[in-house]
This record gives C-alpha cells, sequence and structure tokens, in this order.
C-alpha cells in the first residue's frame, strides 16, 4: 500500500480548490490536472508500506495532539520549472507544528521521511504548460479538526486517495 497523512477538506473549501484548478486549467494548453476527490493537503509520505504496520501508524497518530486550528490557502504557485501548479498555504504555527509532530513521530518509529523543508501546497495541476505566471488569489480559510491517513492507489485506471483512518483533533484534558 502507498500511504501519506492528509488534511481533507470540506465542500466549501473543495469548491474554492476545484474553482482554482478550473481557472488554471481554462488557461493551460494541456496539464494532467488533480481530481476533485484528490485535493488535499499532504501532511507526511510515507510511501509503500506493508498492511501490518498500519496499526502502528495508526496508534502514531492517536498521540499527536492538536486543537482545531485556522489552515489559510493564500497564493499560488509552481515547482519543477513552473509545471507543477499548487495552492500555497500560510505556515501558521499549528498546522506547522502538526505536520512537524507527525513526520518526527513517524521517523522515531522507523518510518523513513525525505527530510526536505515542508512547504504545504495542494497540488492543482501536473505537466500543466502554459503562458499564465501564478496570479493573486483572495485567501480562504478551513478550520482544521481531524488528519486522515490516506491510501493512493490505482482503479479502473484512475488515481483514487481513500481516507482508511480518520484522527479527530485532541487537545490536553480533550476526551475526543
Amino acid at each position: 500500500m502507498r500511504l501519506f497523512v492528509a488534511i481533507n477538506f470540506n465542500d466549501e473549501t473543495r469548491a474554492h480548490l476545484i474553482f482554482l484548478r478550473d481557472e488554471l486549467r481554462s488557461r493551460s494548453k494541456r496539464g494532467n490536472f488533480t481530481l476533485d476527490d484528490n485535493l488535499h493537503l499532504t501532511l507526511a509520505f510515507i510511501g509503500e508500506c506493508s498492511p501490518k504496520k498500519l496499526d502502528k501508524i495508526k496508534a502514531i497518530l492517536d498521540t499527536v495532539a492538536f486543537a482545531p486550528f485556522e489552515a489559510t490557502v493564500e497564493r499560488l504557485g509552481t515547482f519543477s520549472r513552473g509545471t507543477l501548479w499548487w495552492a500555497g498555504l500560510r505556515e501558521d504555527k499549528p498546522l506547522m507544528d502538526l505536520q512537524r509532530e507527525i513526520e518526527h513521530k513517524l521517523a522515531l518509529c522507523g518510518f523513513e521521511m525525505d527530510g526536505r523543508k515542508y512547504h504545504p501546497h495542494i497540488t492543482l495541476g501536473r505537466e500543466v504548460v502554459t503562458d499564465d505566471k501564478p496570479w493573486q488569489i483572495e485567501p480562504f480559510v478551513e478550520t482544521v479538526m481531524s488528519v486522515d491517513l490516506m491510501k493512493s492507489e490505482r482503479i479502473n485506471g484512475k488515481l483514487t486517495y481513500t481516507a482508511i483512518y480518520e484522527r479527530k483533533r485532541r487537545g490536553i484534558g480533550n476526551s475526543m
């Protein structure tokens, strides 16, 4: 199984992201644009993993404490010489702390993390060919209440991300 930890979005945020993706598509000659259901924010990429390690990953996620926090999508940008387009999130402390804690705890339990600096972003399209540069967007916010363990697989030739475990927020003294 190919696994990662992510924040999935509510319908309103997803609609904003779909609008941005569709605007990018309309300004592009071609590209591989992210499917509606696959729009997410990766917190930690685990990679190929045997099913017997699932309980270990779930147990790690169960130790992560976080209160609800706001995540703000505030800009567009590119990687890979301008061919990978993304919507970027503000690097606020609660988001960055959550990401670091998850990655750190996974690494302590023997999962190999890539070690690169984390840049919170939602991929809108890959192999995008356009003459446009990233444009300004109106920021939008979602309150994060949970993180998901996600499985990535091809189903009938379509890349599909499925949440296989949800970790709801839990703060100190909170029994949720």
